[in-house]
């Protein structure tokens, strides 16, 4: 028999598949570190190939990649039977609750949404890593008994020849035996290794009928005459009492011989209580948030298909709903992700304690968690639930010593009003949530056909959003940015717009998500960059005073578009002096304080040009990052400038920005400046650059010469 307690000592693989080699160098450098060996694939059809011939021991996956892209890789690898038990965790951008759908439905285990932490990353690894091992443990064990059992056979059939042989076997036997004479059903003989399982003398079972035994039922014994000499029979499993009392599970294998005249039945008994602890903690994990301890999203399925099957039977109702945790992100990133994860076990806890024995809470990933209600009258009893779980989650987490403070989104569907399906209902719930959160966050919403419209309107743009580039209905509009002392344009921001064909103008806050769902940012930015640096560089050719053009990076464009070598041949294309360029990077991108981050931004500043942090103090800012990343300019962003002369503390804020800007060396610029008071508050705090309707509208490239030649008779 193999030694399974002492396996060879080897690394395990992982398999990192995305075309950017930067973050296949940052993140297989942490893995590397801990332990891992790492092996990386540029796209989707290298790592099939790969996966193939090396049989990592876990794949990690972008979705967006050139070819195919992770969503069918991952289909792909799930239909190939050398990869298909291979474990495949997403790290992505894309954070949708629709592309973690698509995700899970392709066949991956977990969802990382970028920019991650590597601990949350590493400490997922860790998680599958160990199921997988304890499935091919099993695997590995259930072949070693197969095999033992046909040796057993076989040995048994040369034994039985004679009757020495056969007490020798039966003496000897590591299973414990037991003899039944199939005439009387009475024990006949036991061997020591089956006293020794139950902890009892001979005597106690020895002369003893088949009933009068309480782990051999009727049903046990009245199989035995289905024995034939030449065949065995596998019995039901059960439970018999150990030596220490305790239930041993055991499995029977029946078996029939003749001795001295009389027909017996040899009943081999394993203990496999081993092998039952292992599998219903593979049944477990597989079913069960390993954080949370709530059933995941295949349990949830499940068990929600045969509540609504139930209820389609019966004629009643099951409610769903889905609850989004808002604000989880600023928690996860001010306090960490170690807090972040006790805010979601208590956070599950208190769902649960709203909830009926009847009722199913689950996990379905992240900070989204769902409840199906069975047997209810109607959607006020799930709508009074889900006030239940929104009071509960208002009370402030104690966690670490810190409070923290989040609420709840909910969505609320109803079958069968709102869908005859676990997935169409759960569809509706979703969609529900989302207009919630529209609606201001920490409340619920039901499911109505009203809702579906902007849903409708979503799909399709996102159709008509491909292309929309190459078809000319991309536009680049600016807007200037304005010296407060001297009235002087000092910039000009980028600002994209998409003009419909059918529809007109379309506000970007409803586009650019558009464009980063649909994985477009990276191609879409890289042409505004094109764009601007032309643009910059012919106005200067014709003799108009020279000024910054800034324009704005998604995350997308720097961690996966090869930033630094766009930017470069952008530059070299247009001939634009490298100072004539600023990019804007989010508050949300430079949270993610890595030392990739990092070097993206040097070697950006190494090419000379600036970088500037956009929209300030709508997130959570840090002075860790202002210090640390090279930037040289900050945008306060226009809400603070909106209210500032209505709330004293706002104007406070504005100053302390400045002050901030000021002390780390940095200029400043403030948005969204539509009257002459906030331009004079501004002015009498020194802030050195405004931007905003009050001076301009965003204006097309036809419009900015004239406001550039008065630039020029000003100065």
């Amino acid at each position: 028999m193999s030694d399974l307690s002492n396996p060879i000592e080897t690394r395990e693989t992982i398999l990192i598949v995305d075309d950017n080699p930067v973050n296949l160098g940052v993140v297989g450098e942490h893995l590397e570190q801990h332990g891992y060996q790492v092996l990386v694939a540029l796209g989707g059809e290298e790592a099939l190939k790969r996966a193939a011939f090396v049989g990592p021991d876990l794949i990690l996956l972008d979705v967006m990649m050139p070819g195919i892209d992770g969503f069918e890789t991952c289909r792909r690898l799930k239909a190939d039977p050398v990869t298909s038990d291979i474990p495949v965790i997403f790290m992505t951008a894309l954070g949708e609750i629709r592309d973690k759908i698509a995700a899970f439905e392709a066949g991956g285990l977990d969802y990382v949404t970028k920019p991650f932490q590597i601990e949350e990353v590493l400490a997922r690894i860790g998680t599958h890593l160990s199921l997988r091992a304890t499935k091919q443990r099993l695997a590995l064990q259930n072949e070693v008994l197969a095999q033992e059992v046909v040796a057993r056979r076989k040995t048994e059939a040369e034994l039985r020849d004679s009757e020495e042989g056969f007490r020798q076997l039966f003496e000897t036997a590591g299973d414990g035996i037991l003899l039944l004479d199939t005439h009387t059903l009475c024990v006949a003989d036991a061997n020591r290794r089956f006293l020794e399982l139950i902890g009892q003398p001979g005597e106690a079972v020895l002369g003893k009928h088949a009933d009068e035994l309480p782990w051999l039922s009727g049903t046990i014994a009245r199989s035995l005459d289905r024995l034939t000499v030449e065949g065995a029979l596998q019995l039901p499993d059960c439970e018999i009492a150990g030596c220490d009392g305790a239930p041993v599970s055991v499995d029977i294998v029946a078996s029939a011989c003749e001795m001295k005249g009389r027909r017996l039945a040899q009943l081999n008994f394993r203990d496999v209580s081993e092998r039952k602890k292992a599998d219903a903690q593979i049944r477990y994990l597989a079913l069960h948030d390993a954080l949370t301890g709530l059933a995941n999203r295949t349990m949830f399925y499940e068990r929600l298909s045969g509540e609504m099957a139930h209820a389609r039977r019966k004629g009643g109702r099951v409610a769903l709903l889905v609850i989004d945790l808002d604000h989880f992100k600023q928690v996860n990133d001010s306090l960490g992700h170690l807090i972040g994860d006790q805010l979601l076990e208590a956070a599950a806890g208190r769902i649960l304690a709203c909830l009926r024995e009847c009722d199913l809470a689950a996990r379905l990933g992240g900070d989204e968690f769902a409840v199906a209600l069975s047997e209810i009258e109607g959607r006020e009893q799930a709508q009074e639930v889900a006030e239940r779980i929104l009071a509960a989650l208002k009370v402030p987490f104690e966690l670490g010593g810190q409070l923290a403070h989040v609420s709840g989104s909910i969505g609320v569907s109803l079958f069968p009003e709102d869908g005859e399906s676990p997935r169409v209902l759960m569809r509706a719930a979703d969609t529900a949530m989302y207009g919630a959160k529209k609606s201001g966050r920490n409340g619920y919403k039901s499911y109505s056909h009203d809702l579906d419209v902007p849903g409708e309107r979503w799909r399709i743009l996102s159709q008509d959003v491909h292309d929309a580039c190459a078809r000319g209905e991309l536009e680049v509009y600016y807007q200037p940015q304005i010296s407060l002392q001297s009235g002087e344009i000092t910039g000009l921001e980028c600002l994209l717009r998409w003009n419909h064909p059918q529809e007109g103008l379309i506000s970007p806050v409803v586009f650019i998500p558009l464009l980063e769902e649909r994985g477009l940012m990276v191609e879409v930015g890289s042409w505004i960059l094109q764009q601007a640096c032309r643009q910059n560089a012919e106005w200067q050719a014709k003799g108009l005073p020279p000024v910054r053009i800034a324009v704005n990076l998604s995350a997308q464009q720097f961690y996966r578009g090869d930033i630094v070598q766009s930017v470069r041949e952008a530059l070299r294309v247009s001939g634009l002096d490298p100072r004539w360029l600023e990019l804007e990077l989010t508050e949300s991108l430079t949270l993610d304080d890595s030392e990739a981050t990092v070097l993206i931004m040097q070697d950006l500043k190494a090419l000379g040009i600036a970088l500037s942090l956009d929209d300030f103090g709508t997130g959570w800012s840090s002075l860790s990052y202002l210090r640390r990343f090279p930037l040289d300019r900050i945008k306060i962003d226009r809400t603070f400038v909106r209210d500032m002369e209505s709330h004293d503390g706002t104007a406070a804020i504005i100053q302390s920005i400045l002050n901030l800007a000021r002390t780390l060396g940095m200029d400043c610029v403030a948005e969204g400046v539509e009257t002459e008071e906030q331009r004079d508050s501004l002015l009498r705090q020194d802030c050195p650059v405004m931007q905003g309707f009050l001076f301009s509208e965003p204006l097309t490239a036809e419009g900015i010469p004239h406001l550039l030649r008065g630039n020029s008779r000003s100065a």
